[in-house]
């Protein structure tokens, strides 16, 4: 089904084939909908973030899952490739998701929680991509105000997968900012462990 994104008077809307309008004020709202009014999707061709974003703002809230395996082009950074992949649930759906901010034809940024089996604590997986080069400001604590108080900790090691460098920092708080520089169709996935089940 082809669908448009308007934007009218600061606030975006989707408009498809015999549906009616739907506005969104923030758009980041779209991007974590789930409304699945699509039929399920075959085949997923991921060329440059541009297709990243035109997939999360238009086919995604739509689109019946489970999402299958994205085909990507050369252009993809292997962070943006791995971003993708934990934006559509493919190495494990975790217990929440949230998309925290992005634009349309710009950039995204997302969250997704993951318990598992261990008694205290949550890691969360922190990932964006975008179309052109840009430096984001990463927030732990938009996800850390959203997790539950018996699934907090007070520090956590990062692992970071970013464009051109990996590592690992520990010790970090709650309210932390993180900066990161992304390269034209790059991304980047934090992986926010609890320091109690990191040791």
């Amino acid at each position: 089904m082809k669908r448009s994104l308007i934007w009218r008077k600061g606030t975006l809307w989707t408009e498809g084939p015999g549906e009616e309008p739907r506005a969104w004020t923030r758009p980041a709202d779209l991007a974590q909908a789930r409304l699945g009014t699509d039929a399920a999707l075959e085949s997923l061709a991921v060329a440059d973030g541009r297709d990243m974003l035109t997939f999360a703002f238009t086919v995604a809230p739509f689109a019946r899952g489970p999402f299958p395996e994205p085909a990507f082009g050369e252009a993809v950074t292997p962070a943006a490739r791995a971003a993708f992949r934990v934006f559509l649930g493919l190495d494990g759906a975790g217990d929440a998701f949230h998309v925290l901010r992005g634009e349309p034809d710009d950039f995204l940024v997302f969250a997704r929680r993951s318990r598992g089996d261990r008694p205290t604590g949550a890691t969360w997986q922190v990932g964006g991509f975008t179309v052109d080069a840009t430096t984001l400001t990463v927030r732990f604590e938009d996800v850390w105000d959203r997790t539950p108080p018996a699934l907090r900790a007070t520090s956590y090691a990062v692992g970071v997968l970013r464009d051109g460098e990996n590592a690992i920092l520990s010790c970090i708080a709650p309210d932390a900012r993180l900066f990161i520089d992304l390269a034209a169709n790059g991304g980047f996935l934090f992986t926010f462990t609890p320091e109690e089940a990191a040791r």
